[in-house]
């Protein structure tokens, strides 16, 4: 008796799992570099070289760079949006080949990473903090293309499509783009704060973290309570009720060294803040994913139909 030949791979699949790694790859690098523009941003190294491009006339490898705390960072941050931009293309270029909304997806990252690079040069060209903070809220929308792309060639993304009838859908739907809403104004305000120290945009932080709060909470439980059943939807629930909590811990130590002055070391100074404006990232991506995912997962069921899938339900376990 022959044994049975194993089923053969699917060279579609392999190709959607390594271009899936490539899109984790690019955002986890894009996470990567904000992280270090804000140490860039805490340490006040934004112009520790004065020239762009280039670092003191080098591209690569300025001498003594490494020796001098603000010049690690900022060229450490610049040589990161070098390896930033090459993943960029490379995830382009296998988009490319899909088609589709993931071609658009892919070239959006590598249009909007373009578009960040120069927002730097031109913050240390132009010696602007105004550039500095377009700046720095550009780059958590280069974070959030770079995550579309890797939840476009998820497995849970293709096996979602129209997967969970429910009703008040549209209802959520315009919940997610409140949440995005707010939590984008809260970034820039917190942006304008770290920048510019402006006592204004520190008010409006705070009273915003208590809108964001209320709003991404409400949907965290809502997607947990009423879509439990779908892997995709629950997953982004649980991660934005994570981010949420953590953020608040983040937010209110954060407020104790940058604006209470508690004096705290060197590592804690800059680590706190930047770490803060990471997690903020991540909520920003989370909520657009969870409103990407509301318009592919979801289809509004007719009330009668639930109405006897009900009946149904309760028939079938008497």
């Amino acid at each position: 008796m022959t044994a049975p030949t194993p089923p053969s791979q699917n060279p579609a699949d392999a190709h959607s799992r390594g271009l899936h790694r490539v899109a984790l790859l690019t955002t986890c690098a894009v996470l990567a570099l904000m992280f270090i523009g804000a140490g860039v941003t805490s340490k006040g190294a934004g112009m520790a070289y004065p020239d762009w491009p280039t670092s003191d006339g080098h591209l690569v490898n300025p001498p003594g760079w490494w020796q001098g705390d603000l010049t690690r960072w900022e060229h450490g941050h610049r040589l990161m949006g070098w390896t930033v931009g090459f993943l960029a293309i490379v995830l382009a270029s296998v988009c490319w080949r899909c088609g589709g909304k993931l071609r658009l997806v892919g070239v959006a990252t590598l249009a909007a990473i373009i578009v960040q690079g120069v927002l730097g040069g031109l913050r240390v060209t132009e010696i602007s903090t105004t550039w500095a903070v377009v700046h720095g809220v550009w780059g958590q929308l280069c974070f959030c293309s770079a995550c579309m792309a890797a939840l476009l060639t998820s497995r849970a993304w293709a096996a979602s499509c129209g997967a969970l009838a429910a009703r008040r859908t549209v209802f959520f739907r315009r919940g997610c783009w409140l949440g995005l809403a707010c939590v984008f104004a809260q970034l820039v305000a917190g942006a304008i704060f770290r920048h510019f120290g402006s006592r204004g945009a520190l008010i409006a932080h705070l009273l915003g973290a208590v809108v964001v709060i209320l709003v991404l909470s409400w949907l965290a439980m809502w997607v947990m309570e009423q879509y439990g059943g779908n892997a995709l939807l629950s997953r982004l629930g649980r991660t934005l009720a994570v981010l949420i909590g953590l953020q608040m811990i983040l937010g209110g130590f954060s407020f104790l060294v940058t604006v209470m002055g508690v004096n705290a070391s060197g590592f804690i100074g800059w680590a706190l803040p930047s770490t803060h404006l990471l997690v903020g990232a991540m909520i920003l991506a989370c909520v657009l994913s969870l409103t990407m995912a509301g318009y592919r997962v979801l289809r509004e069921a007719d009330a009668t139909a639930l109405q006897v899938d009900g009946h149904s339900a309760t028939a079938a376990s008497l």
